[in-house]
């Protein structure tokens, strides 16, 4: 293999990765568990309703105040800035 092999910068992704995780540790259990499942990993309310135990109706309030508190920290650290 060649020594002066291209390898993309990464810094961007792990750094929104970081942020994403310390944003999502500020939410309750069981929203950040479902907009996991249903938001990032693409499942259907119906799948990760299995998945979690908790019903569909459950799954899309905690997806609903989840994203919400979300909108509302990232709004918060702007003003911050």
């Amino acid at each position: 293999m060649p020594d002066d092999l291209a390898v993309g910068d990464h810094e961007d992704a792990v750094t929104s990765a970081s942020v994403l995780a310390r944003l999502l540790d500020q939410l309750r259990p069981a929203q950040t568990q479902v907009i996991t499942l249903v938001k990032m990993q693409g499942y259907s309310i119906a799948e990760a309703s299995r998945e979690t135990g908790q019903s569909p109706s459950a799954v899309k309030m905690n997806i609903h105040r989840g994203l919400a508190r979300l909108t509302a920290l990232v709004e918060k650290s702007h003003d911050l800035d």
